[in-house]
């Protein structure tokens, strides 16, 4: 793992920025479920995109990793969407 971390550290290092900045962007619209709605929808985007961007790079982006991913987002959505009471 820790080989694998040095080795694409810059891809996990965006994956990192993209959850922190979709987290605090969500939390400092407290109030406005509309808009974390869409700052979650954006976040997830961001992340399915760079997902994309990071298989393509590394040969392997198949139907099977795309299909993963999708499902992966749909459930994280509806399960943050569950959470925010929107």
């Amino acid at each position: 793992m820790m080989g694998n971390l040095h080795k694409h550290y810059w891809h996990y290092f965006i994956y990192a920025l993209i959850f922190g900045c979709g987290l605090l962007s969500i939390v400092f619209a407290v109030g406005k479920s509309d808009i974390q709605a869409m700052l979650l929808m954006l976040t997830v985007f961001a992340y399915f995109l760079w997902a994309m961007v990071h298989h393509y790079v590394h040969h392997q982006l198949h139907v099977r990793v795309v299909v993963e991913y999708i499902l992966i987002m749909v459930l994280g959505t509806v399960l943050m969407l569950f959470l925010f009471g929107v």
